[in-house]
């Protein structure tokens, strides 16, 4: 069991950095600031359940952030310095290193979410609101899910690369991508092709499932599908949440499976 103690040792020292503070209180404040406006800018009934569709805009793209910077310095920082080796002359594996330091950062970052969404939530109910429990815990559950993707996608650029300058600009290029490019394209791939006479404006249901590979709109249809009432997902079968949460499943692991059988051959 060398992961746990890598876990434990790295859960120590990572949460002490201040770099890590920050962003873990940046997390609370903004979670916590979307359940206090959220009763108060839009109109009622106003529940646990229909906040989940409120917050998702503020967590596709605070989450991604976050997660990367948790995760990129994770391999690379002790590879840059030597004590990677160091620590691979003990009785302890490459893969111990790279699951101990996933179960770690991700951990950081669920208990944060967790315990900033269940503050969130009592503003959401005070004085006024209603409290939905399974709704709301499934949205918790669907957010820490999305944070350990990001958080696996930033220690997958840790174990690709060989310092931490280049995974910093490969972490940052993915998450400027995927999360601030990647709707304009979308939105502008529409109006072409609208301009086309290809589409009314709409994109074509197989389009609109390449487009939604991308883990943030993943992550809204299975806010839509499974937690927020008011909401539904409509479409193709395989636009379905249904689909969705299989793709969810894909995007936690494939990122940080790819990059470890690369990190378990490569020369150190």
């Amino acid at each position: 069991m060398s992961w746990q103690i890598i876990a434990r040792q790295d859960w120590s020292d990572t949460a002490d950095q201040r770099s890590t503070k920050t962003l873990l209180a940046l997390v609370s404040f903004v979670v916590l600031l979307s359940g206090y406006v959220y009763p108060v800018l839009t109109e009622g009934p106003h529940t646990t359940a229909t906040f989940s569709s409120y917050a998702v805009g503020w967590l596709t793209t605070l989450v991604p952030l976050v997660g990367v910077l948790l995760g990129y310095g994770a391999v690379v920082g002790e590879r840059e310095t030597g004590s990677l080796l160091l620590s691979l002359s003990l009785p302890i594996s490459r893969e111990d290193i790279v699951l101990g330091k996933y179960v770690s950062r991700t951990g950081l970052l669920a208990a944060t979410i967790v315990g900033s969404m269940a503050g969130a939530g009592a503003l959401v109910v005070y004085p006024f609101g209603t409290l939905d429990l399974l709704p709301f815990i499934g949205f918790v559950v669907l957010t820490v899910l999305f944070g350990a993707i990001w958080t696996g996608i930033g220690i997958a650029v840790s174990l690709l690369v060989s310092t931490k300058r280049r995974a910093l600009v490969l972490g940052v290029t993915v998450f400027f991508v995927l999360v601030i490019v990647w709707d304009t394209v979308v939105g502008a791939l529409a109006l072409a092709l609208e301009a086309l006479g290809i589409t009314d404006g709409d994109l074509p249901d197989p389009l609109q499932f390449v487009v939604g590979l991308e883990p943030g709109r993943l992550f809204r249809r299975l806010t839509e599908g499974f937690v927020d009432p008011s909401t539904t997902v409509d479409g193709a079968w395989y636009l379905s949440e249904w689909i969705a949460l299989v793709l969810f499943a894909v995007w936690l692991v494939m990122p940080l499976g790819l990059a470890h059988l690369r990190f378990s051959g490569v020369d150190l």
